[in-house]
């Protein structure tokens, strides 16, 4: 079973990350500004790649409410990052907050859209749904 360990922790974001099962799991702990929603998802980017994580988690229970920049942001150009990656599977739970949710669904239909990810997103409403799925070979 997963035993992840916590390799970054800030008052907004946290990364764990299991390297005998090319896991990595990012969590929201509060919402944040815009600017630093980037930096933090560049964070999340910097710890898979570097770990060649094939397995992903994002805990967005607690995600802020997001702009259309930072929509476009993350449909045109951040989900298309880990097509250079091993990635195969990244794993979305998705807050209760209908708009939220709403908002990251069509982010994810934005970055399928152009038909060029390399690997399967799934959205969730609880973290051991996700884990399952993450774990199916």
């Amino acid at each position: 079973m997963l035993q992840p360990r916590t390799i970054f922790l800030s008052d907004e974001f946290k990364i764990e990350v299991d390297d005998a099962h090319a896991y990595v799991r990012a969590e929201w702990l509060q919402p944040v500004v815009e600017e630093r929603f980037v930096v933090e998802a560049m964070r999340a980017h910097e710890a898979i790649t570097s770990r060649k994580a094939e397995r992903v988690l994002v805990n967005a229970m607690q995600v802020s409410v997001i702009g259309p920049k930072t929509k476009d942001w993350l449909a045109n150009i951040y989900f298309a990052l880990y097509c250079h990656t091993p990635l195969k599977k990244m794993a979305r739970v998705m807050p209760d907050n209908l708009f939220k949710k709403l908002a990251l669904a069509s982010v994810t239909t934005r970055a399928s859209a152009a038909g060029e990810l390399t690997y399967e997103i799934r959205d969730f409403s609880s973290e051991e749904e996700a884990v399952r799925w993450l774990l199916e070979n």
